[in-house]
């Protein structure tokens, strides 16, 4: 009884914090990182013009020349953007890949994306009673020690945030228990068959676990780790461990 019931604290955790998602400024730590945070405040100002043209334009253009004004900022910031692209460069041994669905078969589903792991994860603890609320560490009803490190992924999405997962580390302070909400996935293991409810996130250290041999290389351009998140989303490309999954069967 007693683990049903800590089993069901534990649920109870998770769905209350699942809505908890930071979305934070990574730290400068990689040459990755460090140089894209540079470019990206490099090239800011010609998504500024680009707004700028798109509120003024009119005021100063007609509808024609309106159109090639746009058409020339568009093409500066693509240029700007596929410079970005070639000059910065991902080791392999450096990147790994999460996936926000973990339970789900990848032929069914996927949401996979690359993390830069020379980015160290943003750290937090904060500590919950036994209904999931968090509460001041010094408080007497604290049940749960809550350990968090927020990674961010190299992808952005459609409005320019990178997607972030909070790894976390639970503890219960009466029972001593420790537990995540993360797991370890791997080519003979891409998903949890189990529908565990307890985990929010799986990690392949190892990319070629996950991209297909033809893919794999000893370094990445930022480019090119933005087309294999494209590739690896795909249900109709297949990934490495299909082989694995189809012996399975």
């Amino acid at each position: 009884m007693e683990k049903k019931n800590l089993l069901k604290n534990k649920r109870t955790l998770l769905l209350a914090l699942s809505s908890s998602l930071i979305m934070s400024t990574p730290v400068n730590a990689s040459r990755g990182e460090d140089i894209e945070n540079k470019i990206n405040s490099i090239f800011k100002p010609f998504v500024d013009i680009d707004n700028a043209i798109n509120e003024k334009i009119d005021n100063i253009f007609n509808e024609d020349t309106y159109e090639i004004a746009k058409d020339g900022v568009s093409e500066i910031k693509d240029s700007a953007h596929d410079y970005a692209d070639s000059l910065i460069d991902y080791d392999h041994d450096h990147l790994e890949i999460v996936s926000f669905v973990p339970n789900k078969d990848p032929n069914e589903e996927r949401k996979y994306f690359f993390v830069n792991t020379l980015v160290p994860g943003l750290p937090k603890i904060y500590y919950l009673d036994v209904e999931g609320n968090v509460v001041n560490r010094k408080s007497d009803n604290k049940r749960f020690k809550v350990k968090v490190s927020v990674h961010h992924t190299i992808t952005e999405d459609e409005k320019g945030s990178k997607y972030a997962f909070e790894e976390k580390t639970y503890e219960d302070l009466v029972t001593g228990e420790v537990w995540t909400n993360t797991v370890s996935l791997s080519k003979d293991e891409p998903y949890l068959t189990d529908a565990s409810s307890l985990v929010e996130y799986g990690v392949f250290e190892d990319i070629a676990d996950v991209l297909p041999s033809d893919l794999v290389k000893d370094e990445y351009e930022l480019g090119e780790v933005k087309e294999l998140t494209d590739y690896i989303n795909n249900l109709d490309n297949s990934l490495a461990f299909d082989k694995e999954l189809s012996l399975t069967r």
